[in-house]
C-alpha cells in the first residue's frame, strides 16, 4: 500500500510527457509547412477559382454592362425575317435603333425584325445614375434573285416585205415586272403585261430596247437589232 501514491506520480509524470511530446509534434509539423509554403509562393488557381473569377468580372458589382447584342443572320434576302437578341446588366432602360418594339432591361431575350434595306441597329442602355453603353452590327439586305424582273423572250415572230417596207411581229414575255416600255416608242407603257406582241416597220436599221422595271425600281433590259436593207 505504501508504493500506491509513488506509482500514481509516475502515471501522471508519463501522461503529462505523452501530452507535451503531441503538441511538440503538431506545432513542428505546422510551422514546417508555413515555412514550406513561404517558399514555394501562393498556390496557382485551379478550375473552379477560375470559373469563379470569371463569373465575378462578367455579373459581379453594379456597373452597366452590354452582354450580349448580335442577330441571327448577317444577311437577308428581301422579305426575309431573322431574330435579335440582347442582354444587358444593371441597367433600367434599354432601346434600340431604328426602333423595332419596346424593350426592357433583360439578362437574355430575343425579337423579331424585317429591314427592308441594309439596316445598322445600335443598342443603347442606360443605368439609374444616368450612364450608357452602347453597341451595334450591320444587317446587309439582298435582292431575292427570284423576284427580280426577267426578260425571257424578245425576238422577232416573222417578217414580211409589204409595199417596199419591211414589217416585223416583235413578241416579248417577261416575270416579275410591273411595267414594260419600248425605246424608240412603239406603245405606251404597259403595266402587269406579262407577255406581248407588236409591228414595228422602221425605215433603216434600229435597235429596239425593251425594259421591263420590277419592285422598288430594279429594271432589265434587252436589245435587238432589225437589219434594214437600204433602199
Amino acid at each position: 500500500m505504501a508504493l500506491w501514491p509513488t506509482a500514481r506520480r509516475v502515471v501522471c509524470f508519463a501522461s503529462a510527457t505523452a501530452i507535451a511530446l503531441v503538441a511538440w509534434t503538431f506545432l513542428s509539423r505546422h510551422f514546417s509547412e508555413r515555412r514550406w509554403i513561404e517558399r514555394l509562393g501562393p498556390r496557382p488557381a485551379g478550375p473552379s477559382a477560375t470559373r469563379e473569377a470569371d463569373f465575378e468580372r462578367a455579373y459581379g458589382g453594379s456597373s452597366l454592362k452590354i452582354m450580349q447584342f448580335y442577330a441571327r443572320e448577317g444577311a437577308l434576302l428581301e422579305g426575309q425575317h431573322t431574330v435579335i437578341c440582347y442582354g444587358v446588366l444593371n441597367a433600367a432602360t434599354v432601346r434600340i435603333e431604328p426602333p423595332i418594339e419596346a424593350l426592357s432591361p433583360s439578362l437574355n431575350r430575343c425579337i423579331e425584325a424585317a429591314p427592308e434595306r441594309d439596316t445598322r441597329y445600335t443598342l443603347t442602355a442606360e443605368d439609374a445614375g444616368g450612364h450608357t453603353a452602347s453597341a451595334s452590327f450591320q444587317i446587309d439586305v439582298r435582292p431575292d434573285p427570284a423576284a427580280l424582273p426577267r426578260i425571257t423572250n424578245f425576238a422577232v415572230a416573222k417578217s414580211r416585205l409589204e409595199e417596199g417596207r419591211h414589217i416585223f411581229l416583235m413578241v416579248f414575255s417577261q416575270v416579275n415586272g410591273e411595267t414594260v416600255d419600248i425605246d424608240p416608242p412603239v406603245f405606251r407603257t404597259l403595266h402587269g403585261a406579262p407577255l406581248g406582241q407588236f409591228y414595228v416597220a422602221p425605215n433603216q436599221t434600229t435597235t429596239y430596247t425593251l425594259t421591263v422595271t420590277g419592285r422598288k425600281g430594279r429594271k432589265t433590259q434587252k436589245s435587238l437589232t432589225l437589219q434594214v436593207p437600204p433602199a
